[in-house]
């Protein structure tokens, strides 16, 4: 047994290598953009959460050692065959935004929304939450979105004259309603509070949560960079407050935010409203360009992944020790990837 406490970070790295080559076609590591140079230099795939889920799920190997935070590793599991072993490096990597919405919270919202308007409702939960909620739109003949394809799937819920109710980020769901030009046909719920649900004649009904990364940038942190120079193009995420996002030249999910600035003119300049890790790296690869972020904002639960947490999850797959696996009930799998399966056909 390796006490992995006392190698070094250049030891722990090596064990890794060695690992990976041991494993070959039989590991597969799936990381995600935000998570720490240490861990994305073992990386068999980046992207974003679903993503790499997918990829996952059709890669063949026996094992997927997913970093990232734990809706993430769910997902992987969700989409992945009943042969395949689903890990994450350290557990505790969870997400805020996700457990601003727990599975009975919604159920209760949910029961008082058929009250108001029966059968009038399409449940849909962003990529970023738990299983729970997404087996519940499953159930409920909702499905699940991401940032890229959320705008289409609101159209799709609303051109056949049904009501959105959308979870748990409000601050996507309240940009995604602003783009469709329904700033005033909205409202915010939670379990604790719904009495914007007496005013029946909203369609788009969101629920009460956020994300803390992007929550860190205001308008303040817009102003200074304007000031400072007027050649900068400023993109955020959509998980940003509604004034930011309008204050903003763009916005965009991280793949579209990489993309751009990927494919932006030499000597052009940006500034990044999203997370410090991939801003810090977008700002290494295109050296050619003036990068910088928003406001620092790093993902703590993305960073509780490390490269000794890593080795400990592959040593104990060599060991045949499969207590860090990611494992979901039955019903909660089958209904969860009813809800993706939807998405995926519509999109």
């Amino acid at each position: 047994m390796i006490d992995i406490s006392k190698l070094s970070d250049k030891e722990v790295d090596e064990k890794i290598w060695e690992i990976k080559e041991e494993l070959k076609e039989d590991l597969f590591i799936p990381v995600h953009h935000y998570q720490r140079d240490e861990i994305v230099q073992f990386a068999d795939y980046t992207g974003d959460s679903l993503e790499l889920s997918r990829v996952s799920a059709g890669t063949g190997a026996k094992f997927i050692v997913f970093c990232g935070v734990y809706f993430m590793a769910e997902i992987a599991r969700t989409l992945a065959s009943d042969d395949k072993y689903v890990f994450i490096p350290n557990r505790s990597a969870g997400c805020p935004l996700a457990d601003f919405a727990f599975g009975e919270d919604v159920e209760y919202v949910w029961e008082i929304l058929q009250d108001i308007h029966p059968g009038g409702y399409i449940p849909i939960t962003y990529a970023n939450s738990l299983a729970d909620v997404k087996a519940f739109c499953g159930r409920n003949e909702g499905l699940v979105c991401t940032s890229s394809n959320v705008q289409k799937i609101f159209k799709w819920i609303l051109d056949r004259e049904k009501r959105v109710f959308f979870m748990p980020d409000k601050n996507l769901g309240m940009n995604t309603a602003s783009d469709l030009g329904m700033e005033n046909d909205y409202c915010i719920v939670d379990r604790y509070n719904q009495d914007d649900l007496n005013i029946k004649e909203r369609r788009i009904v969101i629920w009460n949560g956020f994300c803390i990364v992007h929550k860190v940038f205001t308008l303040d942190h817009v102003d200074f960079w304007r000031k400072k120079d007027k050649e900068i193009k400023i993109i955020v995420h959509p998980e940003c407050d509604p004034e930011v996002l309008k204050a903003s030249d763009y916005s965009g999910s991280t793949s579209r935010i990489k993309t751009m600035i990927e494919q932006a003119p030499e000597n052009s300049k940006w500034v990044i409203g999203t997370e410090y890790n991939l801003v810090n790296r977008l700002r290494m690869n295109n050296e050619d360009k003036f990068i910088e972020p928003l406001s620092k904002s790093v993902c703590v639960n993305m960073s509780k992944n490390t490269r000794r947490d890593l080795l400990a999850a592959l040593t104990s797959i060599q060991d045949r020790d499969y207590s860090r696996q990611v494992v979901l009930a039955q019903d909660v799998t089958r209904d969860a990837r009813k809800a993706i399966e939807k998405m995926l056909e519509i999109s």
